[in-house]
């Protein structure tokens, strides 16, 4: 799952949660369809035309409602949907699959590897922040010392003008 995926996925929840309710399976899932087929850059039409294609029909309300949490979903419009869009249908059903050992210790290490990265991409988002804030000052004295130089030059200009009547 993409950064941008667990981002999605938790401020969705977070809203849903913020109303002081439980999220269904079902607001869960439509969550997860509609930030799978947006990160894919699909809108609901392109999505509907491709589970057309695997022989799933769904209606434009069908699908709005669906992506809402608001409907009912079919076990084919499941299964057709999470294979189109990669979802894993373990993550809906509140059960956490049994690791094994050397599975653990797999998962610990990914763990690990995931905050180190993500420490270090913050690191380095900081760093960029304030470099881009040091050439947006730049930029910005850059500009107030053009504007200066164009407000002396048009003066200039207009004070030849009125001398010379032109």
């Amino acid at each position: 799952m993409t950064a941008l995926t667990q981002a999605l996925r938790a401020h969705t929840l977070v809203l849903v949660t913020h109303l002081d309710e439980t999220p269904t399976p079902e607001q869960h899932f439509g969550a997860a369809v509609r930030e799978a087929r947006e990160v894919r850059g699909w809108t609901q039409e392109e999505l509907r035309a491709h589970l057309a294609e695997r022989g799933v029909r769904l209606e434009k309300t069908a699908m709005i409602r669906l992506e809402q949490g608001r409907r009912p979903i079919r076990l084919n419009e499941v299964a057709a949907l999470a294979k189109l869009l990669g979802l894993d249908l373990q993550h809906y059903t509140g059960t956490v699959p049994q690791l094994t050992a050397e599975e653990y210790e797999q998962a610990k290490r990914s763990l690990a590897e995931a905050i180190e990265h993500q420490e270090r991409t913050r690191h380095e988002v900081q760093r960029r922040r304030h470099q881009l804030e040091d050439e947006v000052q730049q930029a910005e004295r850059d500009l107030r010392y053009l504007a200066e130089k164009r407000w002396k030059l048009e003066a200039s200009i207009g004070e030849y003008e009125a001398r010379n009547g032109e």
